[in-house]
């Protein structure tokens, strides 16, 4: 039982061990504080672009369908305009699909490019420690608080914010 104690580091606060659990045990437990950063994402809407372009395309085709096709007779010249406006407006819907792509595949490139960070963030946040007694969260190795604000600029994985934190509590140790 010793050698359990003495693998548990204890508190810089209360200097005692029986309340120390990992921050991922304290997250577990339903300590909201003491969650992992969040995974990089990028979220690009889309929808309402191409809906919106679908949406043209099928009272276009509509109109088609139910004017050429049907028995009415039309003048040839607004057969025509008809088809042209229909051919022009599924031209502008594959090329507002293929820009919408685009930002998409942009933004998961800046994700992407956020990784490297969010695997260092995870890598602190594994190390850190949390102490049920005193509420608090530290870091083992250096038996030094983490402030509420390094702790949610962690995990907020803002850029710039959570490589600061990351730079400095890998220095400490």
């Amino acid at each position: 039982m010793a050698s359990v104690d003495a693998q548990t580091p204890t508190c810089p606060v209360c200097k005692q061990a029986d309340q120390v659990k990992t921050l991922q045990a304290a997250y577990e437990s339903g300590v909201a504080r003491a969650a992992p950063p969040d995974m990089p994402t990028k979220n690009i809407r889309m929808l309402p672009t191409i809906l919106g372009a679908g949406i043209l395309v099928g009272i276009f085709v509509f109109l088609i369908v139910v004017l050429i096709g049907s028995e009415a007779v039309l003048p040839a010249a607004v057969q025509l305009v008809l088809v042209v406006l229909t051919l022009l407006t599924i031209v502008t819907a594959l090329v507002t699909s293929y820009i919408a792509f685009q930002r998409v595949v942009k933004g998961d490139a800046e994700a992407t490019e956020r990784f490297p960070a969010w695997d260092q963030a995870i890598a602190v946040w594994k190390t850190l420690d949390y102490c049920t007694r005193d509420d608090v969260v530290f870091d083992p190795k250096t038996n030094s608080v983490i402030l509420n604000d390094e702790l949610a600029a962690l995990r907020s994985m803002e850029p710039g914010k959570a490589e600061q934190v990351v730079t400095t509590l890998a220095q400490s140790k």
